[in-house]
């Protein structure tokens, strides 16, 4: 199932090869996964030489969906997709919840609705994320948005009967692009935002399970940072790189007010003052992502995150080049992922999709049970 999802539409042969499963048992497997509806048949090729026609195996296209959903702190997003990741149906609505239980409400209302719209029959699951800050001694205070995962996947178990993964975001940013972006099967994938976390794919596997595998970073000291963390060290990254600790530097700056929010950083009508602001975390940026880099040895690097200008994003990158080079003594494979149609949701849903793949046939007969019972 995984090979067919990433490869495209696949023959029998061609699957017991990629696989290294015998035919025999490619065979007896996809019988009973076509018997189950999980794999469908397509028309069979003509071959180019004697022998048989050659009948690619694909996933369903609309009989089968995982849905997607992100609490963000001014909004709730949520979409239901195929196993490809195309889009069936869509729903964003403004956050109104005053406290966590009612914002795990709505959110559950949303998702609901979208399954529904849906057709509850079809969804496999539900994943879902929220923007995950790191609250250390209530600073900086929680938002309404930081709600107890625990709570929260419990919630939408109880109103959904459907499995639910909740998960940091930058572990459903790995899985989207490994599942949907066809990136490699070695990737450390590096958030830069609220907080700075990280996640490595290792053999086509996220590294780490659960919740607390998000690779929080934030108490790694950043070289030559003098910035004072609350956790009583000085350097750390959640004091110097994350976007929390860069609005907190301007407003005591006064190159923005007291209340401004994240997204203030980044204005229509840029200032000088701020885009040297956000160079200097760049910098930062710079010199310790290679620390993390040469620890986890991977085969490429993916940088997201809003880090400023065109100019600003490349002096990251190139920093964390040279520093890597310095370090270890060999280049490193770095690139920053930007994507105009990017959106939580449809990351959110590859951990629906991944969960699925780690064991489709228990899947589909929770399935099938729950549409008999």
């Amino acid at each position: 199932m995984r090979a067919i999802v990433r490869e495209g539409p696949v023959g029998r042969k061609e699957l017991a090869s990629a696989t290294g499963v015998t035919f025999t048992t490619i065979t007896k497997t996809v019988t009973e996964l076509i018997e189950l509806g999980a794999l469908t048949e397509a028309a069979p090729l003509t071959p180019r030489g004697a022998g048989r026609p050659v009948v690619p195996l694909d996933v369903p296209d609309k009989q089968r969906l995982v849905v997607g959903a992100h609490l963000h702190p001014e909004s709730t997003s949520c979409g239901a997709f195929t196993l490809r990741g195309e889009r069936i149906a869509w729903r964003t609505a403004p956050a109104s919840g005053r406290d966590q239980h009612e914002r795990i409400e709505e959110a559950a209302r949303l998702i609901d609705d979208v399954v529904t719209e849906a057709g509850a029959a079809a969804v496999l699951g539900v994943g879902v994320t929220t923007p995950w800050a790191e609250v250390h001694h209530a600073q900086p205070p929680p938002l309404v948005a930081d709600v107890d995962r625990d709570e929260l996947r419990d919630r939408l178990r109880e109103r959904l009967r459907l499995p639910v993964r909740v998960e940091p975001n930058v572990r459903a940013l790995a899985l989207e692009h490994y599942w949907w972006d066809g990136a490699g099967d070695d990737v450390l994938t590096v958030l830069v935002g609220r907080s700075i976390r990280v996640a490595q794919l290792r053999g086509g596997e996220l590294v780490g399970d659960g919740p607390d595998a998000g690779g929080l970073v934030s108490h790694l000291v950043v070289p030559g940072s003098e910035y004072p963390c609350d956790c009583g060290q000085i350097g750390c990254v959640k004091a110097t790189c994350t976007d929390d600790a860069l609005l907190r530097r301007a407003v005591e700056a006064g190159l923005l007010p007291a209340g401004a929010l994240q997204r203030d950083l980044y204005p229509d009508e840029d200032t000088e003052p701020l885009r040297q602001l956000r160079t200097a975390r760049a910098q930062d940026l710079g010199r310790v992502i290679p620390l993390i880099i040469s620890l986890v040895a991977p085969a490429e690097t993916t940088i997201h995150g809003r880090l400023g200008t065109p100019e600003e994003i490349s002096t990251c990158v190139d920093a964390i080049r040279v520093r890597h080079r310095e370090l270890v003594g060999r280049d490193a494979s770095v690139r920053y992922y930007e994507s105009r149609s990017f959106n939580w949701a449809h990351a959110s849903a590859a951990l629906a999709l991944d969960r699925y793949l780690a064991s489709p046939l228990e899947h589909e007969t929770d399935r099938a049970s729950r549409q008999t019972g």
